[in-house]
């Protein structure tokens, strides 16, 4: 364990922190290049914004997020890596299958396994950088794991746009699987699973799955950061993935043009963001714990009115210009949020922890989200025609006000929370 925290090398803390973060890359890769690919499916399949929004949003977010508490239950039990590099071939798989659908059905079935390939990897892979990193340290390496889905939502629409342009969505999406069929090749052949601080439980499946939702959701600024990352995901998610479809329709944008230009915006700038947050964080963190809530907090406060003025200006430049700043702050809040709750939290529960996180936060944040901006947009249609989408949009947008007050109230209990002998 020891050499494992020291090394720098392979199969070192910092080479599993890496791959860890590309395998969050990936995953996001092949979830969000459905995003810049709505418009073409749509028009070849006569699809309303509603099936869009289904199809980008609870098709993928209910299994994803459902299947996460089983398999949580075995990565608090078994071979982590091995649970990773198996979930990774799955999405992978299912992706490729993606570009070989004929109807809508089997699109949406496809997502569906999309999903259930990537339930397995954040529980996980938060579990064992848990394990590696003291908390002192966490902030900085949960932001550059948050990192990773900036780099996937950039690398979605810049391999989703452009291949679009030039060979088709279909090819798009076979190309989006390859690389990571690669990954898991290499995690099997480089990373052992790390020792854990406390022996795991064997208990009886159902009760102990019972048992961690219990004990993880009994911890009240627990349940303020996730009700906190659950609304603003749903704003964060309903507005991505329609962020490519609005360039598009509002700005007369290419799917290339605008996946290139969301992508240097969320996932450049973002992944840059993510990891700088962390590391403010981790140092603001030695002085007060309570700032794993106003960190996240600020940002969205800061991001939800520029992103407002963006949405409402014909203004290509402004918009994009507008888009920076929130762009930046766009995944600050993740490192905090991952990190205080992985220390809040009984050590042997730190997998099922993040699973009750990431199904809240998926079933009503990625599976509401885009699917709230797609009804909405079909309902204000007969009275803002064209417009529908931006006013769906900003509607969806003003729910993240209360993960902004969720926060605070999550920063106000944390002290209290981390000295309860539970968490002890």
């Amino acid at each position: 364990m020891a050499d494992s925290m020291n090394s720098t090398g392979i199969g070192g803390r910092h080479w599993v922190l890496a791959l860890l973060t590309l395998t969050l890359a990936f995953n996001f890769l092949d979830r969000q290049i459905l995003g810049v690919l709505l418009e073409p499916i749509g028009q070849e399949f006569d699809l309303p914004d509603s099936m869009l929004g289904l199809l980008s949003g609870i098709a993928f977010a209910a299994f994803y997020a459902v299947l996460g508490i089983p398999i949580a239950v075995l990565a608090d039990r078994y071979n982590r890596r091995n649970i990773i590099a198996v979930s990774i071939a799955i999405f992978s798989v299912m992706t490729a299958l993606c570009g070989a659908a004929t109807s809508f059905v089997q699109l949406f079935l496809a997502r569906i396994g999309v999903g259930v390939g990537e339930a397995g990897t954040m529980p996980a892979s938060q579990s064992i950088i848990a394990d590696l990193y003291p908390l002192t340290e966490r902030p900085a390496a949960m932001g550059i794991l948050a990192s990773g889905g900036s780099i996937g939502f950039m690398l979605g629409l810049l391999i989703g746009g452009w291949v679009n342009e030039w060979y088709g969505w279909r090819v798009a999406f076979m190309t989006a699987a390859f690389p990571g069929l690669l990954l898991t090749l290499v995690i099997l052949l480089t990373v052992k699973e790390p020792a854990r601080k406390i022996n795991p439980t064997r208990q009886a499946w159902v009760s102990e799955t019972w048992l961690g939702i219990r004990i993880v959701l009994r911890i009240m600024s627990v349940r303020w950061f996730v009700l906190g990352g659950t609304l603003y995901g749903l704003s964060a998610y309903g507005i991505h993935t329609w962020m490519p479809v609005y360039y598009i329709r509002y700005h007369d944008m290419s799917t290339g043009e605008a996946g290139t230009a969301i992508s240097i915006i969320v996932g450049v700038i973002g992944g840059f963001g993510a990891v700088l947050g962390g590391i403010v964080c981790a140092r603001l963190n030695t002085r007060d714990v309570r700032w794993n809530g106003w960190v996240p907090a600020l940002s969205i406060a800061i991001s939800v009115p520029l992103l407002i003025a963006m949405l409402l200006t014909d203004n290509t430049s402004l918009a994009l210009g507008l888009f920076l700043i929130p762009g930046l702050l766009s995944s600050v809040y993740a490192g905090p949020t991952w990190a205080i709750i992985q220390e809040l939290v009984p050590v042997e529960r730190r997998a099922m922890a993040v699973s009750v996180y990431m199904l809240i936060y998926n079933l009503i944040g990625l599976g509401l989200g885009p699917l709230a901006v797609g009804i909405l947009s079909d309902l204000y249609r007969p009275w803002s025609g064209d417009d529908s989408l931006r006013w769906a949009m900003c509607s969806v947008l003003l729910v993240s006000i209360g993960g902004i007050i969720s926060y605070a109230l999550a920063a106000s209990s944390v002290r209290q929370d981390l000295e309860a002998p539970a968490v002890a």
